[in-house]
This record gives C-alpha cells, sequence and structure tokens, in this order.
C-alpha cells in the first residue's frame, strides 16, 4: 500500500472492540512509516458519523484493506 490508496477495515480490524468508530467508511493513506514502528499508516477517515469524520487515525497493515470500487 502506498500514499493515496483508498482503505477500509479489514475483518481483522472489524474483529478489533477499539475500532468500533471505524466500521463504516473509508480512509485515504497519508503516510506510510517504513521502519519498525507500532503502526503502519497514517490515515484520514470519513464517514456518515460526525464523531469520526474527517479525523486522522493510526492502524497496523492488517487492520486494513484497499478499497475495491463496486
Amino acid at each position: 500500500m502506498k500514499v493515496g490508496d483508498l482503505v477500509v477495515l479489514s475483518a481483522k480490524g472489524k474483529k478489533l472492540k477499539h475500532n468500533y468508530h471505524y466500521y463504516q467508511g473509508f480512509g485515504i493513506i497519508l503516510e506510510v512509516y517504513p521502519t519498525k514502528q507500532y503502526y503502519d499508516f497514517s490515515i484520514k477517515w470519513f464517514c456518515e458519523d460526525r464523531s469520526t469524520h474527517n479525523k486522522r487515525v493510526w492502524f497496523k497493515r492488517y487492520e486494513i484493506k484497499k478499497l475495491k470500487p463496486e
């Protein structure tokens, strides 16, 4: 994955309770951390829920997947 990719939560990401705000919507990757840091990606998240809309959040690689066009 690279900067600019659109992403959603993966199946594993949806199983993690701390990601419940991000079940809906999608994100765009802003930064990729190539070194061994705790989180791999910085993502700006967009959804209809105002509590999480337009927020910058951090995820590990296994928590997200690329958004596929419908």
